[in-house]
């Protein structure tokens, strides 16, 4: 049934065709700008990092990793919720004899020094990331706020007795900015690096009586999750004669079935807007012409939402006589009305404009 429909349908639709398969109806397809370059997905990101630790923490620098997840809103920002764990060793002084540590107690105390042993630093933050572009380098800023836990785990080794021991933060408050750049590889993975400076309040005093504000390098993988979508603008146009019979504005049976395949082709299509167009021939008056123009396209939009189109996304709109295809020029030499008719068949139209997105 369908492809008695649609073959029917392909001899009465007036567009000239792109790309069209022998079983859809034929359109005429214009990708948005911003299609090979902005992906609305959401996606996962694993990344490792590398931490340049602030002096007052009293450690060496370290290796770290992490994850996040994140939905591009719009162009130009990304929202994502990531954690990060880093391992920082504390800076030794195993150098020191017990008895000069001892000696030295109170002014280590004052520094901060819990002994020699592994510092664990993990973070979680919602961060915003603000793109210039979206093209095939995307340079972008970051800026998050979340919160912050210092762990420190003893390493008992004799030159720790007696000053050692172990200390459980709890959460603090942390910001963080930036800038990075991601480069994407294909529709379905991305690269991306940046550079931040995050700061932690360090609330608890776990390490220092003051807050800290340490550097950080990432290096992501972005995985998109799905199939991406991109943005078009489909037009379509069919022939009034295929819907209509001569100046009427109620479907003929063979328009019910041209309007069931046009229906069924739309479903490829996640559409934010659809604009019905219709248009008439130049006999009659202007007046009837745009009046029977406006209940044509009110027609078809009645039957899109029928068909299951959402009623919220269709505008119609009748354009009368006003936009010709074939002007009375053209039909000087019709020798009578049943050939002016057919002259001017072209003219008698409506017109359907579909804005969304399909899979790529």
């Amino acid at each position: 049934m369908r492809k008695a429909c649609i073959s029917a349908l392909s001899a009465l639709v007036l567009a000239s065709p792109l790309g069209s398969q022998a079983e859809s109806l034929e359109y005429s397809t214009t990708p948005s700008s911003s299609a090979s370059t902005f992906d609305d997905r959401w996606y996962i990101s694993p990344f490792a990092a590398y931490t340049w630790a602030d002096d007052d923490r009293n450690t060496d620098d370290g290796a770290g990793w992490g994850f996040a997840v994140g939905k591009p809103i719009n162009e130009w920002l990304n929202l994502e919720l990531r954690g990060t764990y880093t391992n920082l060793v504390s800076k030794s002084f195993s150098d020191y004899s017990r008895a000069e540590l001892e000696d030295r107690y109170w002014t280590l105390k004052e520094r901060g020094f819990h002994g020699v042993g592994d510092i664990e630093v993990g973070d979680i933050a919602l961060d915003g990331l603000f793109f210039f572009s979206r093209g095939s380098v995307q340079p972008y800023l970051l800026a998050g706020l979340g919160a912050i836990s210092d762990d420190f785990t003893c390493n008992r080794t004799p030159v720790n007795v007696g000053f050692c021991k172990n200390a459980s933060s709890k959460w603090s408050f942390m910001a963080e900015a930036g800038a990075g750049l991601l480069v994407p590889m294909g529709d379905y993975a991305a690269f991306r690096v940046d550079g931040r400076y995050r700061y932690d309040d360090n609330s608890s005093n776990i390490l220092n009586a003051g807050s800290f504000g340490d550097w950080m390098v990432t290096a992501a993988l972005v995985i998109p999750i799905g199939a991406r979508h991109a943005p078009v603008t489909r037009k379509y146009e069919l022939s009034s004669d295929a819907l209509f019979g001569f100046d009427q504005d109620t479907l003929s049976p063979t328009g019910v079935s041209t309007m069931s395949a046009f229906a069924s082709d739309l479903s490829e299509v996640s559409y934010n807007a659809v604009r019905v167009e219709g248009h008439t021939d130049p006999i009659g008056s202007d007046a009837y012409n745009q009046d029977l123009s406006e209940r044509r396209a009110g027609t078809v939009g009645s039957e899109l939402v029928t068909s299951g189109v959402s009623a919220g996304s269709i505008s119609a709109q009748g354009f009368g006589e006003t936009r010709l295809k074939v002007t009375p020029t053209d039909c000087a030499g019709a020798s009578s009305r049943a050939a002016l008719i057919e002259c001017y068949g072209p003219n008698r139209r409506v017109e359907v404009t579909v804005d969304g997105v399909v899979e790529k």
